[in-house]
């Protein structure tokens, strides 16, 4: 009776902590979602939050008082960031403005320190954003940290070097945080290409391996035809 009730006691147990994984692995994806929007919704909007008080205050509207109130400063900010954005584009986009926005950009990349963080978030933002540029231009299997493992890499560029030989540029992220990770520069022969997309890889890498697509497998399988031939 007593082994019975043991069993029933670990039954319960594996079923109630099969449960709450299963309610943990729902909720979360929301949970995390609804802090990425909110942080956006509240570092976009409380950007022009203090100028549409100082409006409401020289106008001699009283200042918010409850958290609803500031929802709506919060989301009036938002709008008008947005709208501040399009007619900066506009702006840019005539001889006037672009003329403007040399002037300063010359500024800043003559300045020292300044200079390197500038051009160096500018040139990333481009490749990420421009039509047609990828930044990630095909995703590859290399082995690292190690000969014989393998590690999904991405490769971002080509570099010249002694007089017109190439290496390609791979960034191997980390998982399941792959906005860190290692810059080597090695050459083709020495990668292996993957029929996976630039998507696909990222749902590797977030999920640790749990959610690696079947192509992977062929791409691996390759890799080990060419390690033994």
């Amino acid at each position: 009776m007593e082994e019975k009730t043991q069993g029933i006691f670990a039954q319960f147990k594996k079923d109630v902590r099969k449960r709450m994984l299963t309610g943990l692995l729902l909720i979360l994806p929301v949970y995390v979602t609804f802090f990425v929007v909110k942080f956006l919704f509240s570092f976009v909007g409380g950007t022009l939050a203090p100028i549409i008080k100082k409006i409401l205050q020289f106008y001699g509207v009283a200042l918010p008082r409850s958290s609803v109130d500031e929802f709506i400063i919060t989301f009036l900010g938002l709008i008008l960031t947005f709208i501040s954005l399009y007619f900066i584009g506009i702006f840019a986009a005539n001889f006037v403005g672009k003329a403007i926005i040399n002037y300063f950009e010359n500024l800043l990349t003559r300045t020292p320190v300044v200079r390197n963080i500038y051009s160096s978030v500018k040139q990333i933002i481009h490749s990420i954003s421009l039509p047609g540029k990828q930044a990630f231009k095909r995703v590859v299997l290399i082995d690292f940290p190690k000969e014989g493992t393998k590690s999904i890499g991405f490769v971002t560029g080509v570099t010249e070097y002694n007089h017109g030989k190439k290496l390609i540029n791979v960034f191997i992220p980390t998982t399941p945080n792959p906005t860190t990770g290692f810059l080597i520069y090695t050459t083709e022969d020495l990668v292996t290409d993957t029929n996976l997309s630039v998507e696909e890889a990222f749902k590797a890498l977030f999920s640790g391996g749990v959610l690696t697509p079947p192509d992977i497998t062929s791409a691996f399988r390759k890799a080990d035809t060419q390690n033994k031939g």
